[in-house]
Parts: C-alpha cells; sequence; structure tokens
C-alpha cells in the first residue's frame, strides 16, 4: 500500500506538515493470518488515540512553560510538540491501514483530562504538569518504544516506531531541562511529588497494557507482549528516571524503595499523596 505523505498537519511542523522525514518502506504481511492482520490494525489505530490525546496534553505543558516562564526553546518545542504527537496519530493509522488492507478512520477522540494537583501552591502546579508529561509519561515512552523497534523486524513497523521514538526523546527533554533550569527553591518543593507522580504514571502504562499475547509475529510488528513492556517499564525507571532525579539533587531513596517493592500500583493510592 502506498503511503501518501500530505497531511493536514501544520506547515510549520516539524517535517513542514509530512508525516515522516523520509519515505515510508513498505510493510510486509506474508505469514499473518487474517485475524493476526485485524489485531495488528486495531493495536495501532488504538495507538493513533493515545498520541492524538498526547497532543493535548502538551497544550497543558506549553501553557504551563509560559507560566514558569521558561526559555523560549523550551516554549517552542512544547508547542511543536502539540503537532507531533497530531503526527504521531496520522502515522500511526497510516500503518493501521496496511493491516487492514483498507485505509481506515481515526477512532473518536478519547476523553481528556489531567491532574488538578489542589494540593500544590499556584507556583508548583505548572512544574508538576510538565514534570508528570515530560519527565515521567515520556521518558517511559521512550524506553517503550526502544524496546518495541528492538523487537520489531517488519520494515514498515520499525520505521514508523523509530520516527514516533526519535520525537519522544526530544519531548522527554523538555522536562529535564525545565527542571534544571527553575530556581532551587520551586525544584525543592517538588520532592514530596516525585513519588506519586511516578506511581501515577507507572498504573496510567500499566492500566492501558496492550491486550495482545507475547507473540513474535505480534513484536516483530511494533506490538510488543505484556511481559517486554513491563521489563520497559521498570528499565526507564532504573535506567533513566532515577538517575535523572539523583543527577539534579533530588532524594530518589522513596522511589528506589518503591521500585525494589515490584512498584506496586493498585495499592490505597492515599499512601502516595503529596503533603
Amino acid at each position: 500500500m502506498a503511503h501518501d505523505q500530505v497531511t493536514t498537519l501544520r506547515a510549520d511542523g516539524r517535517w513542514n506538515g509530512n508525516v515522516t522525514s523520509r519515505p515510508l518502506p513498505a510493510g510486509a504481511l506474508d505469514g499473518l493470518s487474517a485475524e493476526e492482520r485485524r489485531t495488528l490494525s486495531d493495536a495501532w489505530l488504538a495507538r493513533a488515540s493515545t498520541e492524538r490525546r498526547v497532543g493535548l496534553s502538551f497544550g497543558v505543558v506549553h501553557e504551563a512553560l509560559l507560566k514558569l516562564d521558561a526559555p523560549k526553546t523550551l516554549c517552542d518545542l512544547a508547542d511543536r510538540a502539540i503537532d507531533d504527537e497530531m503526527r504521531h496519530g496520522e502515522l500511526c493509522r497510516m500503518v493501521a491501514s496496511h493491516y487492514a488492507g483498507k485505509e481506515v478512520d481515526l477512532l473518536p477522540d478519547l476523553p481528556f483530562s489531567y491532574p488538578p494537583h489542589e494540593a500544590a501552591s499556584d507556583a508548583l502546579r505548572p512544574l508538576l504538569h510538565v514534570v508528570g508529561q515530560c519527565c515521567f509519561n515520556e521518558t517511559i515512552a521512550s524506553s517503550f518504544l526502544e524496546t518495541s523497534v528492538d523487537a520489531a523486524t517488519d520494515p514498515l513497523a520499525k520505521a514508523a516506531l523509530r520516527e514516533l521514538l526519535s520525537d519522544e526523546i526530544d519531548h522527554g527533554r523538555i522536562g529535564w531541562a525545565t527542571l534544571a533550569a527553575v530556581p532551587a527553591p520551586l525544584r525543592g518543593q517538588l520532592q514530596a511529588w516525585l513519588l506519586p507522580l511516578a506511581r501515577g504514571n507507572l498504573k496510567m502504562w500499566r492500566d492501558a497494557s496492550r491486550p495482545y499475547p507475547d507473540s513474535p509475529a505480534f513484536e516483530a510488528h511494533g506490538a510488543p507482549g505484556a511481559a517486554r513492556v513491563e521489563q520497559a517499564l521498570l528499565t526507564a525507571f532504573v535506567g533513566l528516571i532515577i538517575p535523572g532525579m539523583q543527577a539534579l539533587g533530588f532524594d530518589v531513596a522513596p522511589i528506589q524503595a518503591w521500585v525494589s517493592r515490584g512498584a506496586p500500583t493498585n495499592d490505597d493510592p492515599s499512601l502516595y499523596v503529596a503533603s
């Protein structure tokens, strides 16, 4: 199936309104049953919906950065991220169409909300939105996508995942750069919120666990199974988030202890409320 690179995305986006930086390779359907193709199409279409919802989250991040008086480069990158995520949605829809053997439409938009963080000060709340979305969610997404790329062998799926990963790494950097730049007193207020943010983001990822089984056939086409996904989630904390927070001077002992217990997310949420 040919892949049209012209979309209605913003002309001032990363690729000037194109979905990808270069033409996508052809994908292979050999050896896939009709049922497997339907599962893969559904998986990529569900991913499209999630990516588009994240675009709305970056609208919140952009507003938060303006409130924090963040450097213009970071504000501009967050603004671009809104379009990046919409482009991701179109890319995933294109891959879903490949597996379906026909053009498929996007699913209805997913419900959108973001944490109100009512217990936080007015000064801290914007920083929580940036850190939660970028330092936590986008860093976890990068680990998930890196794992997906490593497992994928189909040319189309692998290329699409790499496109997603290249953006998610940039989106995560927004949070880390912001966190490094904010005044020390404000950064200090964040300490009590690190574990609640960690648990909340990991719970969201686990609750959205991909419904497909651990199967080389699915993993080859960009749909990693539950065991591989769980490993990627924990790797994000052990290899990226905890070292990053430690480098910025935070006490990471509470998160390390939580991860050492398997990072539980189905226990009493009141245990993780920041004050």
